[in-house]
């Protein structure tokens, strides 16, 4: 490691001793950092270019630098975390849907390297902040739990018109597998437009359909239905009224898990934080492209429940 490697590794690790950021996952804490190297560059650029640091580099070699840090340093914590998420999920639906074994270590397996190697792009790893946190701190456990005691709008989509002959944990299932997915719209072969909008993160259906066969290819062990609700999940379903209910509902929970911080205390009168996002959230629907039955209702329960 050269001496500008270990300097950028060093600023790096320091920021990432805030404890502030303790609680939060991975690529979460690697998004609050450089969200804080962008809010603070003016006052970062004359630090870090003096001899101390990194003398005679222009800021954005600079930010290169401290990048390329990050993320080796986020993906030494990355990587075991995916796995032990990956192995969480109960991937015996799989069997069902595609009506053969397919061996739930073999869909593990080819998931894990997939993703893998879409983390290595920038884009997909911000694709991935909000899904991978939604799955470790569980919220499709508690709101599928929930949906499924109130039988309402949600429940008849995914058992009617998804039409999922699966069962209240195989459906859960399906939902972590189609969190796990959302980063498939960088996947190499789709074309150029991976990116997506720079604002809400969702790509155009025509594009969507690109990545479903680009993907396929990579992803041979995945039911056809299973990979079109990941890469849907980054539809607005303003965009497309048929987009499947597992995706919109994975959609939702990426969004809210984002900036999502777990244990966080409730001020005396203030609503609690999922209610709150969620409320927020049913004002801007039709910006995020997200299905304002489905925001209702999660917002009903969060209320309920005190989430």
């Amino acid at each position: 490691m050269s001496g500008e490697q270990e300097k950028a590794s060093a600023f790096v690790s320091r920021l990432l001793a805030n404890p502030a950021l303790a609680p939060l996952t991975p690529l979460q804490r690697e998004e609050q950092i450089i969200q804080f190297l962008h809010a603070n560059a003016a006052q970062l650029a004359p630090t870090l270019g003096s001899q101390a640091f990194f003398p005679g580099k222009s800021w954005n070699q600079i930010v290169a630098l401290l990048y390329h840090a990050l993320i080796g340093i986020v993906d030494q914590q990355l990587r075991p975390d995916l796995k032990s998420v990956i192995t969480g999920v109960q991937f015996g639906f799989v069997n069902f849907l595609r009506q053969q074994s397919a061996g739930s270590e073999k869909v593990r397996l080819q998931i894990e390297q997939f993703l893998l190697g879409l983390l290595s792009q920038m884009g997909a790893r911000r694709s991935f902040t909000g899904a991978f946190a939604a799955l470790r701190y569980g919220i499709v456990d508690k709101y599928i739990n929930a949906i499924w005691t109130r039988k309402s709008y949600t429940h008849f989509e995914l058992t009617k018109v998804q039409r999922l002959k699966l069962s209240k944990d195989d459906i859960k299932a399906m939902i972590e597998a189609t969190l796990l997915l959302m980063p498939v719209v960088h996947v190499a072969g789709a074309g150029t437009n991976g990116q997506g909008e720079q604002v809400t993160g969702t790509v155009q259906a025509q594009f969507a359909d690109k990545v479903f066969q680009a993907a396929k290819k990579q992803l041979i062990v995945l039911p056809d239905q299973v990979l079109k609700s990941g890469v849907n999940a980054n539809v607005s379903y303003l965009e497309n009224r048929f987009i499947e209910a597992t995706a919109r509902l994975s959609a939702v929970f990426a969004a809210r898990c984002r900036n999502y911080q777990p244990n966080v205390r409730v001020d005396r009168g203030a609503d609690s934080p999922d209610k709150s996002w969620l409320s927020i959230a049913r004002r801007n629907y039709k910006f995020y492209g997200f299905d304002i039955k489905i925001l209702d209702e999660l917002y009903s329960i969060a209320a309920e429940n005190g989430w």
